[in-house]
C-alpha cells in the first residue's frame, strides 16, 4: 500500500548529542519517528524523517535547527522479502517515474515501509 506522506529535512550543526537533542523533543512532543536516515556532509549533520504527526514534530523542533524543509513522499508499505524493493524499483523504471531518493526501515519485522521522492510522486502513489 502507497500514500503521500509528509517529510521533514533538517540540517544542524555536525556536534555530539544533536540527534539526541532533536530525537528529545520530537519524543517529549509525544510524536512517533516512523523512519529516518542522517548523515553527515563535512560539518553539517542532516536528518531526514517521517513521523507520525508531521506538525507537531516540526514545531517542536525548529527553532533547534539551522534549516528545515518539508515536502511530499510516497511511503509504501511492503513484505519484508528477498526482491521486494527491486518490484518498486522496476514498477516506477517501467512507467518512466525517476526515482530522486529512496531510504526504509525494515529490521526483523514482516512489514518494510520505504519512502521515495519520485519526479512524480502521485502518479507513483498510485502505481504502487
Amino acid at each position: 500500500m502507497a500514500q503521500i506522506c509528509k517529510q521533514i529535512q533538517v540540517e544542524v550543526a555536525n556536534e555530539v548529542g544533536k540527534l539526541a537533542q532533536l530525537t528529545d523533543r520530537i519524543k517529549d512532543a509525544g510524536v512517533n519517528i516512523c523512519c529516518a536516515c542522517a548523515w553527515v556532509e563535512g560539518d553539517r549533520g542532516k536528518l531526514t524523517m517521517v513521523t507520525e504527526d508531521h506538525e507537531k514534530a516540526l514545531s517542536a523542533i525548529q527553532d533547534t535547527v539551522d534549516s528545515c524543509e518539508t515536502g511530499e513522499v510516497v511511503c509504501v508499505s511492503i513484505a519484508n522479502r528477498l526482491g521486494a524493493l527491486n518490484e518498486i524499483a522496476r514498477k516506477l523504471a517501467d512507467a518512466g517515474i525517476n526515482i530522486k531518493s529512496v531510504y526504509a526501515t525494515t529490521g526483523h519485522a514482516e512489514e518494510a515501509t520505504i519512502v521515495l521522492t519520485t519526479t512524480d510522486n502521485a502518479k507513483a502513489a498510485e502505481i504502487l
